[in-house]
């Protein structure tokens, strides 16, 4: 469901506590300063927004979620711009707002038509004219996002008809699954909830 949609929620008053750039030492404080260098290629305001200050306070896990979504954006043979677009699949699916905030940004950096990307962010995948071949992948996302084991034989067929090989459909598999987990892990923390604004995202502290 789009997230206009839904009705709007409130924020919880118990969330996780989160680990300031002013209050960050040590391996964590290291971390902030490299993400700030590459999420700000995006954009300025979504360098280090709730998700990364809640994942500060375990810098070893800080560290691996990084690494993670930095080797899925820049490494793989897929295309960042369609990683991208999967993501915004994912986030509005699973109606997480900060997800969808940081997404919009990079699909606007790399050019992505206004149009269509009102049109994604609203699930209207036929309607985005994306290629034939990127609305089947947007699709695969969306299922996939609701639940995985709606999956069926015909839905992997129809990426194999792409000529994905089989490492291309794990690492669409593996951008599916990783935002759902941190769309998931934000809404558990309390950190993002509908309707919440991208100014108390990317502010948070």
């Amino acid at each position: 469901m789009a997230p206009e949609d839904q009705s709007r929620q409130h924020s919880r008053e118990n969330t996780i506590g989160l680990v300031s750039e002013a209050a960050a030492t040590g391996k964590t404080a290291a971390l902030y300063e490299e993400l700030s260098g590459e999420r700000g290629d995006v954009d300025d305001d979504l360098d280090l927004s709730k998700l990364w200050l809640m994942y500060g306070n375990d810098p070893e896990l800080l560290e691996r979620v990084w690494a993670h979504m930095d080797y899925i954006y820049n490494d793989g043979s897929l295309p960042y711009e369609l990683k991208s677009k999967l993501s915004m699949v994912v986030a509005t699916a699973m109606n997480c707002e900060g997800c969808r905030y940081f997404h919009e940004s990079a699909l606007e950096n790399i050019g992505v038509d206004d149009g269509a990307l009102e049109d994604l962010m609203a699930l209207r995948i036929e309607e985005t004219g994306f290629s034939p071949e990127e609305r089947v992948l947007l699709r695969f996302a969306e299922k996939a996002t609701g639940n995985p084991h709606d999956i069926t034989d015909e839905d992997l067929a129809a990426l194999r008809e792409l000529g994905l090989s089989e490492a291309e459909i794990l690492e669409i598999f593996d951008c599916i699954a990783f935002h759902v987990y941190t769309a998931m892990m934000q809404g558990i923390a309390g950190i993002v909830y509908p309707g919440m604004s991208r100014e108390e995202w990317t502010r948070p502290v």
